[in-house]
């Protein structure tokens, strides 16, 4: 409470200082806004729960991760795993699969199953993937959407990103895959009173200049699936379903190709381990959206509100040819070292 306090306090004088030392009414403007983001942020709190409640979760409560050999996927699996579920595993490279698999056996899970699948094929993806893990446990309990693929650049930069197939294959993995899983899913869920978490992206609210066709997949997304938690809510369904509003997390692949070359400011970072335990968390609370950083909450209302926020954001971020030479480059030591196969 005191340290919430003491964070209003500074984000009003910092607001007022600010305005002072700006010219210029639409400099000013945007520090007026963004303090009063922040003093949003600071209003905010995090909901509580119970360690039985936390425990009755995941003891045993079968699991399907789709995007699990790496980043977000990979952490939810460790720690999921050490919560005593029963896993199935999900992504393209099946060594890598085999790979978290084995550490998450180790990590405590009693039962852990891998599926090597492309989904980019959406086709086949229920078969697969969903009715596969229903031959195995014979439930589930909890569906994590977190694959994707995330071609980033500006989109006139790169006339790869142009093509409609290029384009289309995006769509499959980013979206549509994730429609057809959640959809098919959803009356086993039923049986269990199940839960289904997207990974999203702040991505899905606020443009980017970086990935317009990845902003596009994840305001697709968003789209649909805020409209199908009010289905549910309105069917009086037993099946509840969150959105995971991320800012950049930061994960071993995006240490080794993205952070050298991308000015993101620190504040709209998130550590890997903290953003999971948030996901799990949520899992129990089943709050319809998870945004993290917290400080991303600053972010999002300063969109929404601030009739300047194109050219804020335009003033942090380099000249447009050079911008486009820095994303060449991290597509050049993405396909080097494999990560995001098929984004560029």
């Amino acid at each position: 409470y005191q340290r919430r306090v003491r964070g209003l306090w500074l984000t009003v004088g910092m607001t007022i200082l600010g305005m002072t030392a700006c010219t210029g009414s639409m400099t000013r403007l945007s520090v007026f806004f963004l303090g009063l983001s922040l003093f949003c942020y600071f209003c905010t709190r995090p909901a509580r729960f119970s360690p039985q409640q936390y425990r009755d979760a995941f003891f045993n409560k079968v699991v399907l991760i789709c995007g699990a050999s790496s980043g977000i996927g990979e952490e939810l699996a460790y720690q999921l795993a050490a919560r005593h579920c029963q896993l199935v595993l999900v992504a393209r490279t099946e060594s890598k699969l085999v790979r978290v698999r084995d550490g998450a056996l180790k990590a405590g899970s009693p039962r852990v199953e891998v599926i090597a699948y492309d989904f980019s094929n959406v086709k086949r993806c229920v078969v697969t993937v969903l009715y596969r893990t229903i031959e195995i446990f014979g439930r589930l309990d909890y569906l994590i959407l977190n694959h994707g693929l995330m071609p980033n650049g500006p989109f006139l930069g790169f006339p790869k990103q142009q093509d409609p197939e290029f384009i289309q294959k995006i769509y499959n993995v980013n979206v549509f895959s994730y429609i057809q899983l959640a959809t098919h899913a959803i009356p086993h869920l039923e049986r269990t009173g199940g839960h289904i978490h997207v990974t999203s992206s702040m991505a899905g609210e606020i443009p980017q200049i970086m990935g317009g066709l990845y902003c596009a997949t994840k305001h697709s997304k968003n789209g649909f699936f805020y409209s199908l938690q009010q289905e549910l809510l309105h069917k009086r369904s037993r099946v509840t379903l969150n959105i995971g509003a991320f800012g950049l997390i930061v994960t071993r692949e995006m240490k080794d190709v993205y952070m050298k070359k991308m000015n993101v400011p620190k504040f709209l970072q998130g550590d890997l381990k903290e953003c999971v335990k948030a996901i799990i968390d949520n899992l129990v609370l089943r709050k319809r959206t998870l945004t993290f950083p917290r400080t991303n909450r600053a972010f999002r209302f300063n969109w929404y509100i601030n009739p300047f926020f194109h050219e804020f954001f335009l003033a942090g971020i380099t000249d447009y040819n050079t911008l486009v030479q820095n994303h060449t480059t991290i597509h050049e030591q993405s396909a080097k070292s494999g990560y995001q196969k098929g984004s560029w």
